[in-house]
């Protein structure tokens, strides 16, 4: 085969059609056990509070953390810029305007998922794709809330459909589209990412500062954006499509990303990984264990769950699917992004009055962890606590392929 051959092929593999979703599903758990290695799990509401928090906080005459100190924060703008790079090298990037009940939507959609994020402590990453590798149980039961949301939601987009067509009716309007200039800006952007990692500098002293956590965060998340917009990866299809359409191949990639995850997850958490570099030389015994372990367990795990189920069903895209489908151009989900944005900070300060009303707690962990449940069972086993617990979320796995796949034949959970 010539050079040009293969780089014609390469260029198609890359840029050319969109990939597998699970294909995507296994890159992006690696970069997230790549993350955990450096401090912790692919996250991403936490990132968006912070941005709310630039806004809000200075008119409570408050102080944020800073946009470039706080690693969640930089992983989303990241995110963002490697999607953009993406669609536009592959010409799929436009701006899309839908009709004014879409961005109502939109916006409405981010409010209700900033609003559920906050009570649940968690999103679609930290309360269900990291969230169950981390062996969380408050996970289960936020992912729980979530099926339920996405049902009832489903429920009214058909009524609306059916009685009141008119409110998504019209045209969706497109500028920019496919054009040729495309790739070589999309290059150009992929080289601003890049030219971004020098915000955070290499020096001894830096590094000991969390320079390095900052370094590692901002260019994963430049890859995590390109592989999302590549594979078109979406975990409100994944729970969505089961209820309109029957149809299963997203959420068994959500599923084939888990057990990677979960594999990598454990092997962190089991073998006690300490992250010296991070916490300046000098390890912090039990932090690998407690990533990513809430106390969003009943109440607030599952009233959270709804509401974020509910409101990324609406708006088409949860927290992580809203920016990277920013990033393509999608002005729906500009929408989504900025009611998140808003929300979040803004029911942030009322979260410690709810958690006292529902009886629940903000710092629990342990208690929610599933090999500590399962150890009171076997003796406080180390092996067996971790074994009982990847059983756990195997198992739960293998219910929900199940029940998928019984609908995907009878229909029965199907509205459309």
């Amino acid at each position: 085969m010539s050079e040009d051959g293969m780089f014609s092929e390469v260029k198609e593999v890359l840029f050319g059609d969109s990939w597998k979703m699970w294909v995507g599903a296994i890159v992006l758990s690696f970069l997230s056990i790549c993350l955990f290695i450096i401090i912790s799990p692919w996250g991403a509401s936490g990132g968006v509070l912070n941005w709310g928090e630039q806004i809000i906080k200075p008119i409570m005459n408050e102080t944020a953390t800073e946009i470039t100190k706080h690693r969640y924060a930089m992983l989303n703008i990241m995110i963002v810029i490697g999607a953009l790079s993406s669609a536009l090298m592959a010409k799929q990037f436009a701006i899309r305007i839908p009709p004014l009940g879409e961005l109502v939507k939109g916006l409405v959609g981010g409010v209700l998922i900033g609003v559920g994020a906050i009570i649940g402590s968690s999103c679609t990453l930290g309360g269900f794709y990291s969230g169950w590798p981390a062996m969380s149980f408050g996970a289960f039961i936020f992912t729980l809330g979530l099926a339920v949301g996405t049902f009832i939601a489903v429920l009214y987009l058909m009524w609306e459909a059916d009685k009141y067509p008119g409110i998504s009716g019209g045209a969706t309007k497109t500028f920019l589209g496919a054009a040729g200039w495309q790739p070589i800006v999309g290059v150009l952007v992929f080289i601003v990412g890049l030219l971004m990692l020098f915000l955070f500098p290499t020096t001894p002293e830096k590094l000991l500062e969390g320079s390095a956590v900052m370094l590692g965060f901002a260019f994963i998340g430049l890859l995590i954006g390109w592989v999302l917009q590549r594979s078109r990866f979406c975990i409100v299809r994944a729970l969505r499509e089961p209820f309109m359409t029957g149809e299963t191949s997203a959420a068994k990639a959500v599923m084939v990303g888990i057990i990677v995850g979960l594999i990598g997850f454990v092997t962190i958490k089991f073998f006690g990984v300490f992250f010296p570099l991070s916490f300046g030389g000098t390890g912090t015994t039990g932090y690998a264990q407690s990533m990513f372990v809430f106390g969003n367990v009943w109440i607030s795990g599952l009233l959270g769950g709804i509401i974020f189920g509910i409101g990324m069903t609406i708006a088409g895209g949860c927290v992580v699917g809203s920016l990277w489908r920013s990033g393509e151009g999608q002005v729906k989900l500009w929408f989504s992004v900025i009611g998140m944005t808003i929300a979040m900070p803004l029911t942030n300060s009322f979260k410690n009055q709810f958690l006292e009303w529902t009886g629940g707690q903000a710092n629990i962990t342990d208690a929610m962890y599933l090999p500590t449940i399962i150890g009171d069972f076997v003796d406080n086993d180390l092996f067996l606590s971790y074994l009982g617990g990847v059983l756990f979320v195997l198992v739960a796995i293998a219910i929900w392929y199940v029940i998928i796949k019984w609908n995907e034949k009878s229909g029965k959970l199907s509205r459309m």
